[in-house]
C-alpha cells in the first residue's frame, strides 16, 4: 500500500515538473536565433553596400567604398575606420524583433525614433545603398532599450522613415553623425623632450629659430638674439617644443583639391633621433590646415644610437610620408597659434637695471 502511494507521489511529482518546464518555456522571451530578422534580406545584400549615409539634426557624414576601403566623403576621401564600418553594417544585419511598440507619432519622441528632422532631436538615419545609390536599407536609430529587466540583451528603438510602427530589436547599432568618429584622429605622436631645433619661416619672410645644444637641455635658445632682447617667458617658448606632441586631427582634406595658401608658413623641425618635419600650415575657412613630411638625417644624431634604432627611424620616416603626403590635415587651433607667432611676438626688451649713483 506504501509503495503504491509512493509511485503515485512520484508520478504527480514528474507531472507538475514537467508541466512546470512547458510552463515556463512558453513565458520566456524567444532567443535571439528565433526571433525574426528586422531586414530579412540584408545579410545576403551586404557585399552591395558601397554607400552609408548618417543623419543627425545637427549634422550628418557620407561613406563610401573605394577600392574595397571605406573613406569619408566630406573629408576628400580620407580613409574612414574600417573596424566601426563593419560593425555598422554588421549590427544592423543582425538586428531581431525583439516587439512592436507606438505608432503613434506623439509618444516617439520617448523611443528616440521620431526622425532627425525634428528640433534637437537625438535619433539618427541610417541608410545603406549600393554602387547605383539606390536604397538597400533605411531606418531610424532611437534609443537603447529602457527597461531594466532586459538583463544582458542589448536592445535598440527603431522605425522605417515611411513606416509609423516604431519596434524595439535585439541588437546595438553602435553609431554618431559626428565626422572625428569615423577616422584615426591620433596620426603620431614625437614628444618635446625630443626636439632639436624649430625654424620658423612666414611668408613675408619674417624667420626666426628656437634650438637647443644638446639632449635634455630644458629651454630653446633663439638664434640671432637681437642686442637688448631676450626671449618672452618660457611658457610661451617651450609651446614650440609641442608642436609634434600627440597630433590629434580633426578633419583632413585632399592635396589634389585644397591647394596650398600664399600665406602658409614652413616650419621646419629636428629631432634629437634624427628625424627632420616639414610642417606646412595655413587658415582656410577660419579652419587651421598643416601638412607633415618627413625624412632622415644622420647628421642630426648624437652618437650613441645603434644601428637598430637607426634602422627604426628610417622605418618610421618611411611609414609616416606613406600616410601623411596626400593630406591636409585640420590640427588643433591651438597648435597653429604657437606657429603663426611672429619673431617680435617671442622676444621682448632686455631692460637691464639701474646702475647705483
Amino acid at each position: 500500500m506504501f509503495k503504491n502511494k509512493l509511485i503515485v507521489l512520484t508520478l504527480i511529482t514528474v507531472v507538475v515538473i514537467i508541466a512546470a518546464s512547458v510552463f515556463v518555456k512558453l513565458r520566456a522571451p524567444q532567443s535571439g536565433k528565433e526571433r525574426a530578422a528586422f531586414f530579412p534580406g540584408l545579410s545576403s545584400e551586404i557585399e552591395a553596400i558601397n554607400h552609408i549615409s548618417i543623419k543627425g539634426y545637427a549634422g550628418s557624414i557620407n561613406l563610401s567604398r573605394v577600392n574595397d576601403s571605406w573613406v569619408v566623403d566630406e573629408f576628400d576621401g580620407y580613409p574612414a575606420l574600417p573596424d566601426k564600418v563593419k560593425s555598422t553594417v554588421l549590427g544592423t544585419a543582425d538586428l531581431k524583433i525583439n516587439a512592436p511598440k507606438t505608432k503613434l507619432p506623439r509618444l516617439y519622441n520617448r523611443l528616440g525614433v521620431e526622425g532627425p528632422e525634428v528640433e534637437d532631436s537625438t535619433s539618427l538615419l541610417l541608410s545603406f545603398k549600393d554602387a547605383e545609390r539606390n536604397s538597400i536599407v533605411e531606418m531610424i536609430v532611437g534609443k537603447l532599450r529602457l527597461s531594466s529587466a532586459s538583463q544582458s540583451t542589448p536592445g535598440l528603438y527603431i522605425r522605417k522613415p515611411n513606416d509609423e510602427q516604431s519596434y524595439l530589436v535585439d541588437g546595438v547599432v553602435d553609431i554618431t553623425a559626428s565626422k572625428t568618429d569615423w577616422i584615426e584622429r591620433s596620426i603620431f605622436d614625437i614628444p618635446a623632450e625630443a626636439i632639436r631645433a624649430v625654424r620658423v619661416e612666414h611668408a613675408d619672410g619674417d624667420t626666426y629659430t628656437l634650438f637647443k645644444n644638446e639632449k635634455g637641455q630644458e629651454q630653446f635658445s633663439l638664434e640671432n638674439l637681437p642686442a637688448g632682447k631676450k626671449l618672452a617667458s618660457e611658457l610661451i617658448i617651450s609651446r614650440y617644443g609641442s608642436i609634434l606632441q600627440d597630433i590629434q586631427i580633426n578633419g583632413a582634406r585632399s592635396k589634389e583639391k585644397l591647394q596650398k595658401q600664399e600665406n602658409s608658413i614652413n616650419v621646419l623641425i629636428h629631432t634629437f633621433e634624427g628625424t627632420v618635419v616639414e610642417l606646412v600650415a595655413f587658415e582656410y575657412d577660419d579652419i587651421p590646415y598643416g601638412s607633415f613630411e618627413f625624412r632622415f638625417d644622420e647628421s642630426l644624431l648624437t652618437g650613441d644610437e645603434d644601428q637598430e634604432k637607426i634602422d627604426g627611424v628610417k622605418a618610421y620616416v618611411s611609414n609616416m610620408n606613406a600616410q601623411t603626403l596626400n593630406w591636409w590635415y585640420e590640427i588643433p587651433p591651438f597648435k597653429y597659434d604657437v606657429i603663426k607667432k611672429r619673431s617680435a611676438s617671442i622676444m621682448r626688451n632686455n631692460k637691464s637695471p639701474e646702475k647705483s649713483k
